[in-house]
């Protein structure tokens, strides 16, 4: 059961980078903030890949790994600018949508099976999910829903989730022609890198401000480290979509710090839906686990 352990490490550096990166660069533009996390988790990978061994990589490896990178692009550009723009508590449930993508994209690229407790498990998650939405201000059965169709923030991160259900099964696959740490260091060296390049010819980022904010960058670099580890070994001991539906405890733990920093409210309704996802997480590891 160690991916159940890697997968709860994940959920908890993805939803710390996100509330770090609210919390103390919300000033910054939409690509700075994007560019933080790459730029000082980038010393942590390259030091990394130079301590692990190099499999021998078979050419599908290549394949697979340009094919991830524009769904991991457009998932993390997506990701960044909606907790910019956005309440935590309003657009992270999002994510819960990732495993029900990950049912299709999975069963179609990886010909993964997933029992009818797994299946429970993935839906109990994406009730909670639409129960953290509900308003007692707005009865109406789809208000939740209708939230997502009002606001930026909300819209970005479904699509973040679209996006990463496909990054989290073509990143699987190239795994499986490599490594987990070493697709892991490799994968996200060329992407960083590229998206650092790209963003400092653009003109949009100010490097010296940047760089000014050293101490607090670098723990935003070390918890999306953190969170590149966990991923990458544990996408390789568990079917993807049980993998992702329990890091999808990501949106739990950053309700906890929604209350915490931004002092968001509806935390009794939230609670209920928390309830669910824990349920559904409980009986991915019970009864729905590989």
């Amino acid at each position: 059961m160690l991916w159940v352990l890697l997968s709860l490490s994940s959920a908890f550096f993805s939803a710390s980078m996100s509330a770090w990166l609210k919390k103390f660069f919300s000033d910054l533009s939409h690509y700075e903030l994007v560019f933080c996390p790459l730029f000082y988790s980038m010393p942590l990978l390259v030091i990394t890949y130079f301590f692990i061994p190099s499999p021998k990589l078979h050419p599908n490896f290549w394949y697979w790994l340009a094919l991830l990178l524009p769904f991991q692009t457009v998932g993390f550009f997506c990701q960044m600018i909606a907790i910019h723009i956005s309440p935590l508590s309003l657009t992270m449930p999002f994510l819960a949508f990732t495993p029900v993508f990950v049912v299709v994209t999975g069963a179609v690229f990886l010909h993964e099976s997933l029992n009818v407790w797994g299946i429970a498990g993935i839906l109990s998650i994406v009730v909670g999910a639409y129960v953290l939405h509900i308003d007692k201000k707005d009865k109406r059965l789809l208000a939740p829903i209708f939230v997502m169709f009002k606001n930026w923030g909300s819209i970005l991160m479904f699509c973040a989730a679209f996006a990463y259900s496909f990054a989290a099964v073509f990143g699987k696959q190239a795994i499986l022609y490599s490594s987990p740490t070493y697709f892991g260091m490799l994968f996200f060296i060329i992407f960083n890198g590229l998206t650092i390049i790209v963003l400092i010819f653009s003109g949009k980022i100010r490097l010296g401000i940047i760089c000014k904010r050293y101490p607090k960058g670098l723990i935003a670099g070390c918890a999306m480290y953190g969170d590149i580890i966990a991923h990458s070994l544990g996408v390789s001991f568990a079917k993807v979509a049980y993998f992702v539906s329990l890091k999808r405890l990501n949106i739990l733990i950053s309700i906890f710090y929604a209350s915490i920093f931004f002092q968001e409210k509806n935390l009794a309704i939230r609670s209920i839906g928390a309830i669910f996802m824990f349920a559904g997480a409980i009986v991915i590891v019970l009864f729905g686990s590989p």
